[in-house]
């Protein structure tokens, strides 16, 4: 089957997987398992167009969607993990759509930054590193938008939550786990890049603005372990700090790819 056809059944399966779980949610209902079967199926199926996507005949390319999409992936995975532990039902409904939306743009978009098989393998140790951080630490972004959301319902009287979100507690706990996981893997990355020939202007303004994110991510974890920190604060500058990582890496690959 055409991988353009895959891809374009994966955004319509990541759809209807969105549509029925916020409908049997806010019914009150558990997903079911049907929704878990096609969830696994489908995020197998992203998998495989991602990994399509990038491993050619002799080179990889890791242009800008096609990282995009094998971000996506790794979250989902995470996402499924947590579906089936821990109910994380807000996580998956945020995160359903932005799986669709990265495979349609690597349906209908190509970058055309390919790099060679060959290479030394601490970029290969690089990339990886990078992309699982950035997953990780998209997914922390996603639980602050939830953690936000979830104290601005309780300030209502009565509170405007739906129950299947969880408590506030819980969801500021996972969060701090998702911080502490990705700002590793973003240490690790980092300290591997500077190991690493910068070829050009871009990747320095990369460099500069991943070093930004780590430090808001860093400080925020420390004053969560030492003072405390925790709540709307903590949501605000994880939301800060990862924005920097995304804009940083995301944003320079635009520019390379798309703009010069």
């Amino acid at each position: 089957m055409d991988l353009f056809v895959l891809e374009l059944l994966g955004f319509f399966c990541y759809a209807i997987i969105w549509a029925f779980a916020w409908f049997r949610l806010s019914k009150g209902n558990e997903l079911g398992s049907a929704i878990i079967t096609t969830l696994l199926i489908t995020i197998a199926l992203h998998g495989f167009v991602s990994y399509k996507a990038i491993v050619g005949n002799d080179s990889q390319n890791f242009g800008l969607f096609n990282i995009f999409a094998i971000t996506t992936w790794i979250s989902m995975i995470i996402i499924l993990w947590n579906l089936l532990r821990h109910k994380a039902h807000g996580l998956l409904l945020i995160s359903t759509p932005i799986a669709a939306l990265s495979l349609v743009e690597v349906a209908f978009f190509s970058g055309s930054a390919a790099i060679e098989v060959n290479q030394d393998g601490l970029d290969i140790w690089h990339i990886l590193l990078a992309i699982g951080a950035m997953s990780i630490l998209m997914l922390a972004a996603m639980q602050s938008l939830l953690v936000l959301y979830i104290d601005k319902g309780l300030r209502n009287h009565p509170a405007t939550i739906h129950s299947w979100l969880g408590p506030l507690q819980s969801m500021e706990r996972y969060l701090i786990q998702l911080l502490s996981s990705g700002f590793i893997m973003l240490t690790l990355a980092l300290s591997l890049s500077f190991l690493l020939k910068q070829e050009d202007n871009q990747s320095l303004h990369k460099i500069i603005l991943t070093i930004l994110s780590w430090c808001v991510l860093g400080l925020l974890l420390g004053g969560h372990y030492i003072k405390g920190w925790r709540g709307v604060f903590a949501a605000k500058w994880t939301l800060v700090g990862v924005f920097l990582l995304l804009l940083g890496y995301f944003g320079s690959k635009l520019v390379i790819e798309f703009i010069l």
